[in-house]
């Protein structure tokens, strides 16, 4: 497996200094393989966290930047709501795999898409750093990727030339094209699991 870092900054344009993933580097425990990106009432402008059901309370991670390898993404309906959902499945190295949650139609979900789609499939299939920090706009989550020496902010990529917003079903079928190519398989794993269970 690939050596996977958790890059730290000091800042928005601090400097970058690479760490090694060490365990529990997100504060989760075992079974919380699930995490939301979310501004929750209760978390201020905290991110990403965990949900507590025996509390029934969300848990603020440890960190909100986090690196990883990028097994699958794809769109899914979650809830009693059954609202659309981002899912990104993610191997944190040390850290195991985790599931990240958003919403399919936020500002959030289609700046991280937007930022995914704009790299080849070779760095897409590699380490990938992420930055959650919580936007000006009340609710509002701002991710961004390192990749080559930079934060890559996907909100100008999100729109076309006109400055209209790009479906999110269109830069999420990109991102998955890209890794696909990147892993060089036919399917990603979410799409070999709804093969599977159409199977009689």
């Amino acid at each position: 497996m690939n050596m996977i870092t958790n890059i730290s900054t000091s800042g928005a344009a601090g400097p970058i200094t690479p760490n090694l993933i060490t365990p529990a580097m997100l504060g989760w425990r075992h079974p919380r393989k699930v995490a939301y990106i979310h501004r929750h009432p209760q978390l201020n402008d905290h991110c990403l966290y965990f949900w507590d059901h025996q509390e029934n309370i969300p848990v603020p991670t440890d960190s909100q930047d986090l690196s990883f390898l990028l097994e699958d993404i794809y769109v899914e309906e979650r809830g009693q709501f059954k609202a659309n959902k981002l899912i990104i499945d993610a191997d944190l190295g040390l850290d195991g795999r985790l599931r990240l949650v958003v919403g399919f139609s936020t500002a959030c979900a289609t700046t991280l898409m937007a930022s995914l789609s704009a790299l080849s499939p070779a760095l897409l299939n590699g380490p990938l750093a992420l930055r959650l920090r919580a936007g000006s706009s009340q609710g509002v989550v701002l991710p961004a990727i390192y990749i080559d020496n930079e934060w890559i902010d996907g909100r100008p990529l999100s729109r076309d030339d006109k400055g209209n917003a790009l479906p999110p079903i269109d830069l999420l079928t990109e991102v998955q094209t890209l890794l696909r190519h990147g892993m060089e398989v036919e399917m990603l794993p979410h799409q070999i699991r709804k093969a599977q269970r159409s199977i009689p």
